[in-house]
């Protein structure tokens, strides 16, 4: 129920951003979806601990929506593999682990955000894990697996 909660407001988001691309007005409000109050945030330790060499299936809340397979290395590298109503991308970076937020710098694939560490908190809510936006609103919800062979 807590999951079905947060993709209600995805499909909110997406329709009122599908309505003004295409002309029609948008009558109603879109709020970013609220971060669940049950959600427990990790510390520095538990984000290494979960993201280290895994597979993380996202999915995006926020922006132009979209999903993303990530692949989180033990060892401070990642790339993510998205594709959206926007396009598709590959970025990769690093990340680390600091004052229990996961940061990132991003070395290709958004010209953009190139060089600059941003770091967040992470939540966990049941298995599934939240990744929330500098300003606190939820950014992408993620499902980990064990990695497959990806160098």
């Amino acid at each position: 129920m807590r999951s079905h909660r947060l993709s209600i407001w995805a499909i909110t988001l997406r329709a009122a951003m599908v309505a003004g691309v295409y002309g029609f007005p948008v009558a109603v409000a879109v709020a970013q979806p609220a971060l669940p109050a049950d959600a427990l945030r990790l510390t520095s330790s538990e984000i290494v601990a979960a993201f280290s060499d895994v597979r993380d299936q996202g999915e995006v809340q926020d922006g132009s929506g979209g999903v993303a397979e990530n692949h989180w290395f033990a060892d401070g590298r990642f790339r993510s593999e998205w594709r959206s109503a926007a396009g598709t991308g590959i970025v990769t970076g690093r990340w680390r682990a600091a004052g229990d937020m996961r940061c990132i710098i991003i070395d290709s694939g958004l010209p953009e955000r190139e060089g600059a560490e941003v770091c967040t908190p992470i939540y966990r809510l049941g298995d599934r894990y939240i990744s929330v936006n500098p300003s606190g609103t939820v950014h992408g919800l993620h499902t980990l697996s064990p990695m497959e062979t990806v160098r």
